[in-house]
Formats: structure tokens, sequence, C-alpha cells
């Protein structure tokens, strides 16, 4: 009984010791992740003209008239020249398919521009030059920030302290500590609009005969992502 005894306390340390060896080089990898929102100073608007006809070069040279006028239409509202910028041209055939036959029944040309400007406050205006110029497409409001690096770096620091907390939590529950940090990886940093930007009418001024375009900035979202690998004791 004595040796029966003697023998189930030493398998108790030697069980003991073995789980203290393996608390002691567990690793714990966790991700975390941090956001900052800024206000947007910078806003790429991209309007266009689309036109069909059944002679190319007519569909063509009517896109292109009516480009030339859309921006010195923005020029006059304001925009720069380097401000402004070609965005896409193309031109394709319509088909008709019936009778069970392909043929061409017309062509379409497309010409967009991009136009970046800072003055968040007369975005409406140069929608608005730019459709009574002939634009007859929006493609695009786009918010964002000149300089994104201040928010980037509070971002980085908020997904590691994200993380940080997260190992406390699971590293408590499991009745052990965080020793160390073993590594850390940054996942990735993005920066984007955080909501969709939408360009509409103001119903006041439609109401009296004008047309003015109300167009809301929206908060520029800046994420962070990281991975960590900690070392608990």
């Amino acid at each position: 009984m004595k040796k029966m005894f003697v023998m189930l306390l030493c398998l108790a340390i030697l069980a003991l010791g073995t789980g203290a060896a393996l608390a002691e080089g567990t690793k714990l990898t966790v991700s975390g992740s941090g956001t900052v929102l800024v206000e947007s100073d910078l806003a790429v608007v991209t309007v266009g003209v689309r036109e069909a006809s059944t002679d190319v070069l007519v569909a063509q040279s009517t896109v292109n008239e009516k480009i030339a006028a859309i921006k010195q239409s923005l020029l006059d509202a304001g925009a720069k020249e380097s401000e402004i910028n070609t965005d896409s041209i193309n031109i394709y055939a319509n088909y008709d398919y019936s009778d069970n036959t392909e043929v061409i029944v017309g062509y379409t040309a497309n010409n967009t521009l991009s136009v970046r400007t800072t003055d968040i406050d007369n975005v409406g205006a140069l929608i608005d030059a730019a459709f009574a110029a002939g634009a007859n497409t929006l493609d695009n409001v786009q918010f964002t920030v000149q300089d994104d690096s201040e928010a980037r770096e509070q971002a980085l620091t908020k997904a590691v302290e994200d993380a940080r907390r997260k190992a406390e939590v699971l590293a408590a529950a499991a009745g052990l500590q965080i020793a160390s940090i073993e590594s850390i990886a940054e996942s990735g940093v993005y920066t984007y609009d955080s909501m969709r930007n939408y360009a509409m009418m103001d119903a006041a001024a439609t109401e009296s005969g004008g047309a003015g375009t109300l167009v809301q900035a929206a908060l520029v979202s800046v994420d962070a992502s990281v991975s960590m690998e900690f070392e608990l004791q």
C-alpha cells in the first residue's frame, strides 16, 4: 500500500512538472484591428458622355465635342487644368440578334473625365457645370484624404492595443499570463470612404426652377490589422 502511494505521488509530481513545462512554452497568436475616421479633404468626381449613332464617326465626334465643352465648363467652375484628366475612352458596336443573326446596328462612344478638388464645398457645383455642358453620366464621387500617414499610425496603434487586449483575455481564461511578445506582423492598412456617396438633386432648388446637386462628404475610414504572437507562462 505504501509503495503504491509513493508511486502515485511520483506520477502526480511528474504530471505537474510536465504541465508547467507546457505552460511555459505555450504560444498564443491573435489578430487585432484598429479604425480611425478622418474628415475628407479631397474629392474625385468622374463624369462623362455616352452617345450612340449608326455612324461610328458621328458617335465619336459628338462625344469629343461635348467632352471639350465639359472640360471648359469645369475650368470655368473653378477646377484647375492639372486637376482634370481623362479617365476612360471606349467605342463599341451595338448588335441586333433577332432572326438568329448578329448584325451591327450602331455604335456607342463613351468618354469620361475625372476632376480632383480640395474644395469639398464646390463638388456639387462642378457636377452641375459638367451636366450643363453636356455630360450625361456621373460614374463616381469619391472622397479621400491627401495625407493619411498620421491616421495610419493611429490605426496601427489601435490594432496592436486590440491584439494585446485579446491576448490578455485568452491567457487569463486559460489561467496563464503573457510572458513576452514573440512577433508582430502588419497585415495591412487601408484607406477608403466609410460609406457610399450619392449625388442628389436638391428638391428645393428643383421646385424653384433650378437644379442644384447636393453632395454630402463622407468620413474617410483608415483601417489597420496586425497579427501578434505571445509566449505565455
